[in-house]
């Protein structure tokens, strides 16, 4: 049985959840390394990503436009999306309390950038998967707290040893690790 929105939940083994606690119990989020800029680039935490195409790859972040990442954004043409290790978790979080504004998060941390293959933003040497993107679009709602940059993929660099096991994800408050395969599509 379907549930119509503003009905009561008649099904006595379900919780009726408001919007952001439901949004909270959704499995967790791949955590992202933004890499952005030319010659002083920056590099942010990223939680909020979404796939918008498949068949012509686009994916899009969500940035606070009071970011220092999100001026550099509106500035230059592309950016990276890198992801984390489990063994990069210090690092990232790191990244994620201090502003770009105010040092090079890169030395600050101890990450390499490296330069893209096709944009001028830097992937990060330390994450084994990068991915280049060059930006399309910008969603900006007043109504929203952040703000939708959205891009074609046009570069990927994978390392041969690449698990996505044991990239970080993000999940009310924790960081994580995948779990275990319970059943793979023939």
């Amino acid at each position: 049985m379907f549930s119509v929105i503003g009905m009561a939940n008649d099904d006595p083994e379900k919780l009726d959840r408001g919007a952001l606690p439901a949004l909270m119990s959704l499995p967790p989020f791949p955590v992202f390394l933004l890499a952005v800029g030319e010659k002083d680039p920056d590099v942010s935490t990223i939680g909020l990503f979404n796939v918008f195409s498949v068949d012509k790859p686009r994916v899009g972040v969500a940035v606070k436009s009071s970011r220092w990442t999100y001026k550099l954004l509106e500035e230059t043409p592309d950016f990276t999306l890198n992801i984390p290790g489990k063994d990069l978790v210090d690092k990232v979080i790191k990244i994620g309390e201090v502003s770009g504004s105010k040092m090079n998060k890169f030395a600050e941390v101890g990450l390499t950038p490296k330069p893209g293959t096709r944009t001028r933003s830097p992937t990060i040497q330390e994450c084994p998967l990068n991915l280049e993107v060059e930006k399309q679009e910008i969603i900006d709602r007043s109504d929203w707290d952040h703000i939708w940059v959205i891009g074609k993929i046009v570069h990927c660099d994978i390392h041969p040893d690449y698990d996505r096991g044991n990239m970080l994800l993000y999940w009310d408050g924790e960081f994580r690790t995948a779990s275990k395969v319970i059943r793979k599509m023939e």
